[in-house]
């Protein structure tokens, strides 16, 4: 979700580098799978796909010359289906409002989950469990996670945790760096995912915990199916050398001994493995992650990670029984209700400058099947020029995908002539391929991808660079996609959310005609009319505001039923004119509609003093990261508690203050 620049990143690891490795040409797709027999059969192709590629700096380039690119209406979801025989129970959209999600019906992971009843959150290291159904908001239980952030070895800062909610069940899961063996500092990714009770509401007690190698890419919840993404890094990096000098005798030797750990390696050196704790008898058991006869490989090498999904059925206790993979690597995750789609970007590696198509990215693609009674299973491949801007560049509509992509030079000055522009391909699984088989090429030509929204047959593309240019593009025939109108206007949207049949609201930056950014601004648009869509009103806040719901569409609230729209805001600097420095962190409601933008209030946080004992942060607002609507109550989240405002008046109706968090949990 790096919107807002083609981040460039030096000193990449081993593994980052691996899964970089050279690529094929972009034309290329897989006309079939390889599957592995047994563990042989896998060991032998990594290591004959390693072996052409070892170097003396390992799977990779020299670390000093490696870069890297980039990385709705879920309110208004229809209430018939989630009504239950209970005639008290609340109905989410109606009663309470949900995670702002891609896709309707496939819930995704947040710091924040409630049922209307009771809120779970995600506060500094603690688990809050919060019983929201009397008249003022009570913490029940809490649970603080240090026993396991502490794993994770990164001082001061915690893990990136998020968390299900369904029914009495919460699945909390932490994605983080742990210090390994293989030397002084060695660190890899690690996930831990832990699976808690509610049924007693004065306790949130572990019924399992599951320690797995890799990072946790995404997370999707399907009713009660849970399906978690894990990119795990090979190991064998920790027995590679580096030369002791710039000599080429020097590199060569390296080199020999890195192609000797990889003849040596086992089928230990290159799959995740997994703990499993389980509270009855606090047990646990350990193993491969894996199963080689299970694990795929496109014909088009895709790297030396492991991809593996996970499903879990949160009715019943967590295990490792149902995993498929791939060997290949992933950060970007798309999911509709049946089919999960996890995409990587690729890069031709820097000692190929001089090749015809250097410096452009690939963005391979890899589907798997989420809706079986068997659990994942992966069912093809297929790749994309460019790079993609985050998930909501993928959507599956009638079995096709769509796939909106930015395609520009990456390595500096090697391909600095070209000249960037977007596309959207229109995919169909052939066998195991995903096949382009329609595409809109030439959008924004010398710009990049600041939003994307598929809502139905209709595309909707922000490009920017000095004016905002909104193109929608009709998908109506899969085969022959078309942009049908375009709209330029100064600054960006960098999140669109529709609001109605014919509206979509768009969050992001105004700017003046050099394309400077002024400060956060919502745009009405009317795309009625698909050939000429019209900015109809415009929101501006101060000069230097931000909002996370730029580059995180779950801190945006829309409550169709009142036409509510919440969004954190931020802003530092100095006033324009006056020269005094201000600061502010909070909440801002709107009401939007087809009659206009208009500005309800704003919420804000006060921060605990006696979390900084100087006292230095005192004075501030504690930066707000979520709203949810439960009855007439709209609830803002921060750090420093859950206050509770009337949904009409946003007059305080309750505060619930966290406690100050002992080390390393403060500011």
């Amino acid at each position: 979700m790096r919107r807002h620049a083609l981040r460039v990143a030096a000193l990449l690891t081993v593994f980052n580098i691996a899964l970089a490795s050279p690529a094929a040409s972009q034309e290329m797709s897989p006309s079939e799978l390889i599957r592995f027999d047994d563990c042989d059969a896998f060991l032998d192709h990594v290591k004959t796909e390693a072996l052409k590629r070892v170097g003396p700096y390992g799977l990779g380039a020299p670390p000093y010359l490696a870069f890297a690119a980039a990385e709705a209406a879920a309110a208004e979801a229809e209430a018939a289906a989630a009504a239950a025989d209970d005639g008290n129970a609340l109905v989410e959209g109606i009663d309470y409002s949900t995670t702002n999600v891609q896709e309707i019906g496939v819930d995704e992971p947040d710091i924040v989950k409630t049922d209307g009843k009771r809120i779970v959150a995600l506060s500094r290291g603690v688990l809050y469990h919060i019983d929201v159904s009397g008249d003022d908001p009570a913490v029940v239980s809490t649970y603080d996670l240090w026993p396991w952030t502490n794993s994770f070895g990164n001082g001061w800062r915690l893990p990136d945790t998020q968390l299900f909610l369904k029914g009495d069940t919460v699945l909390l899961m932490m994605t983080g760096h742990a210090y390994v063996e293989g030397g002084a500092g060695a660190r890899e990714s690690k996930t831990q995912v832990v699976q808690f009770d509610l049924t007693e509401a004065s306790l949130l007690r572990v019924e399992r915990s599951l320690a797995i190698d890799g990072g946790l890419v995404s997370a999707r919840l399907v009713g009660n199916r849970a399906s978690l993404v894990i990119s795990a890094a090979p190991r064998i990096d920790r027995e590679f050398v580096y030369p002791a000098s710039g000599f080429e005798s020097a590199k060569r030797r390296a080199e020999r001994a890195n192609r000797n750990a990889i003849r040596e390696s086992t089928v230990e050196h290159w799959v995740p493995g997994y703990e499993l704790e389980v509270r009855d008898s606090w047990g646990s058991s350990r193993g491969s992650l894996v199963d080689c006869s299970a694990t795929f490989a496109p014909q088009e090498f895709s790297g030396f990670g492991l991809l593996s999904v996970l499903n879990f059925d949160l009715a019943e206790r967590i295990d490792v029984a149902s995993v498929a993979s791939v060997l290949a690597g992933g950060d970007t995750v798309y999911a509709s209700s049946e089919r999960l789609y996890v995409a990587n970007h690729r890069w031709m590696g820097p000692n190929d400058f001089d090749a015809a198509d250097a410096g452009r990215t690939t963005t391979h693609i890899h589907r798997f099947n989420i809706s079986g009674p068997d659990g994942p299973v992966y069912e093809a491949s297929g790749s994309v020029p460019g790079f993609l801007l985050n998930q909501f560049a993928m959507s599956e509509h009638d079995g096709y995908l769509r796939v909106a992509s930015t395609d520009m030079p990456v390595w500096g000055w090697w391909g600095a002539d070209r000249t960037s522009e977007s596309r959207v391909d229109v995919l169909e699984m052939d066998g195991g391929e995903l096949r382009v088989v329609g595409s809109v090429r030439g959008l924004g030509k010398g710009e990049r991808i600041f939003a994307v929204r598929f809502i139905g047959e209709t595309g909707y593309v922000v490009t920017f660079r000095q004016v905002d240019p909104l193109y929608t593009i009709d998908l109506s025939d899969p085969t022959t996609p078309a942009v049908r109108g375009e709209l330029k206007i100064p600054g960006y949207s960098a999140y669109l959310h529709p609001i109605g049949d014919d509206l979509l609201l768009g969050v992001g930056q105004d700017a003046d005609e050099q394309g400077r950014i002024l400060g956060t601004q919502v745009s009405l648009f009317d795309v009625s009319d698909p050939a000429k869509p019209l900015r109809t009103h415009q929101f501006k806040l101060p000069r230097h505001s931000r909002t996370e719901a730029e580059f995180n569409h779950r801190a945006f609230l829309y409550w169709p039923q009142t036409g509510l729209a919440v969004l954190p805001v931020g802003w530092w600097g100095y006033r324009d004119g006056s020269g005094e420095w201000e600061s502010y962190h909070g909440a801002i409601a709107l009401r939007v509609g087809s009659s206009g933008i208009e500005r309800l209030g704003t919420i804000e946080h006060d921060l605990d003093p006696d979390v900084e004992t100087s006292g230095f942060y005192a004075w501030m607002h504690a930066p707000i990261r979520r709203s949810l609507v439960i009855g007439g109550e709209l609830f803002t989240l921060s750090e420093a508690g859950l206050k509770g405002s009337d949904l009409d008046s946003l007059a305080e109706t309750s505060w619930t203050r966290f406690p100050s968090p002992p080390t390393p949990y403060g500011y």
